[in-house]
């Protein structure tokens, strides 16, 4: 079976185990014209096709270039692992615990995922043999702020932690200073270490502040006539500069990668510097503050190509609207700006500033003789059922398929379906009105991995599709099969992740 860090490398920043092996050996990432989310994906190709390859010549010892950081004083920064259900766990992000229960970390590094169950924050300076590894139960990314190389604005996510972490001090956090540019701060992560794909251990380095925002090959090399002069013979060595067409890719490819102004700075690249590379994504940029580590920003992305990173990287920078965000989350953990329902008749929101100061509040809506749900001016609130009259099964007009929401759905609807626009009918099965007959899904045991099951093939299809959606909309992989075990009581032989279902899903 293919190592997990060859095959799911190519999506946040993940790629990489103890070392390249003939199973796990590094292959070439496909060409893309933009970096992805602190993969391998090298923008430096962006010119290949008309320019030749480019090259990477390891000619510096600050390239990669950290230092082992085993201290337990540093065990609030952490990896983000993946339970493969052996007993085992593939580490594939970097984070930082910021309170017992809080671990920040990059978007991407969470965005891919459909559940947090087997999800871990891998604690000690070896994430393969990690000292605690604490149950994720939950996730929140900043989304206010969109765009940029990687199209996610301000990179910054919270993993909630099912339990608190024991003997481990969180980290201080705060805002990157912009009158700092030119300092050096220290970055930490388990990320790629060396050309043998060698990772997973905690490492750290200093790296030179460049930039808070502009043009990023203007912060690496200072203007395009420098570009032309150093980095055009570092990557492109065949390419001809006084041919006006490629004069113009080459200020083209210049303008292309430009930071999110006050939203991403620009670390690296300078003297004695290290680089941080993928599996570094989501560990923190830190400095001293008053005899305290602080962080300052999370690992985002890179230009760089195969075998190491290289010309910096960029990080999330904490500035006030990512740190209104985790303000947001440490105080109401989970709970949607816009409010929610806990149950059929529980509204919860977060109070505001304005209203005192961000807390959770809870009302029950039961009491008034009411439930939970939308109101007309689209706010969460104390409504009249929608439902009310509604059998609970459901009905079946013709092939049309009407019924109620369930809480897992969200707040409380009606809901219908013309199964025969899906060349489906409409029947009441397992006690729910519903469309059956997919002729794209096929019945199968829930304990072998195959075509996606319909929730009308059997009780137990529709538990694990009402947990997760991809078991009936995709494929029944090993993870479908897993939690068939889990929610039907089943006995399945052989319950372990496969690599090739969890390289799907995060490509998704």
């Amino acid at each position: 079976m293919p190592s997990v860090a060859a095959e799911v490398r190519t999506r946040a920043g993940i790629r990489g185990g103890r070392g390249a092996t003939e199973e796990g050996a590094v292959q070439p990432p496909p060409e893309n014209l933009l970096p992805s989310k602190f993969t391998l994906l090298p923008s430096l190709l962006l010119l290949a096709a008309c320019a030749g390859e480019p090259v990477t010549e390891v000619t510096e010892s600050e390239i990669i270039g950290g230092f082992p950081a085993r201290s337990p004083k540093l065990d609030a920064i952490g990896a983000l692992g993946y339970d493969l259900g052996d007993g085992t766990f593939f580490p594939f992000c970097s984070g930082t615990l910021i309170t017992p229960t809080a671990v920040l970390t990059a978007e991407h590094c969470v965005d891919w995922l459909t559940d947090a169950g087997p999800v871990r924050f891998l604690i000690g300076w070896d994430a393969y043999a990690p000292r605690q590894a604490i149950q994720a139960r939950g996730w929140a990314v900043e989304r206010t702020v969109e765009g940029g190389v990687i199209g996610l604005g301000s990179d910054v996510a919270i993993l909630h932690l099912a339990t608190p972490v024991a003997g481990v001090q969180p980290l201080k956090y705060a805002a990157l200073p912009s009158s700092e540019i030119g300092r050096r701060y220290v970055g930490v992560g388990y990320g790629v270490q060396d050309i043998h794909d060698t990772a997973g251990t905690r490492k750290a380095g200093s790296m030179t502040f460049a930039a808070l925002g502009g043009q990023v090959l203007e912060a690496v090399y200072g203007s395009f006539d420098e570009f032309l002069d150093e980095g055009v013979p570092r990557l492109f060595p065949d390419v001809d500069v006084t041919d006006p067409a490629t004069l113009a890719e080459l200020q083209d490819f210049y303008d292309t990668f430009a930071l999110i102004d006050g939203i991403e700075g620009w670390f690296g690249n300078g003297h004695g510097d290290a680089q941080a590379c993928s599996g570094d994504s989501g560990g923190p940029i830190t400095a001293l503050r008053n005899g305290k580590t602080t962080v300052h920003g999370v690992a985002s992305w890179v230009l760089t190509k195969e075998p190491l990173c290289e010309l910096g990287t960029a990080y999330a920078a904490l500035e006030p609207i990512s740190l209104d965000f985790i303000d947001y989350e440490l105080h109401c953990p989970l709970i949607p700006v816009e409010g929610g329902c806990d149950g059929l008749t529980t509204a919860v929101r977060c109070a505001t500033p304005e209203e005192g100061g961000r807390r959770e509040v809870r009302t029950d809506c039961g009491e008034l003789g009411l439930i939970c749900g939308v109101d007309e001016l689209g706010e969460i609130g104390c409504v009249d059922d929608p439902c009310e009259g509604l059998p609970a099964e459901g009905t079946c007009e013709g092939t049309v398929a009407t019924r109620c929401t369930t809480p897992e759905e969200g707040p409380r609807a009606v809901v219908s379906t013309d199964c025969g626009e899906l060349g489906l009918t409409c029947s009441v099965d397992s006690g729910q009105a519903a469309c059956v007959g997919d002729p794209t899904a096929v019945c199968h045991d829930a304990c072998e991995i195959g075509p996606r099951m319909d929730p009308s093939c059997s009780d137990c299809a529709a538990a694990v599709c009402a947990i997760d959606a991809y078991c009936c909309d995709t494929a029944w992989d090993s993870i479908c099969v897993g939690e068939a075990a889990t929610e039907c009581g089943l006995t399945c032989g052989g319950t372990e992740v496969l690599v090739d279902d969890v390289k799907a899903r995060m490509a998704r």
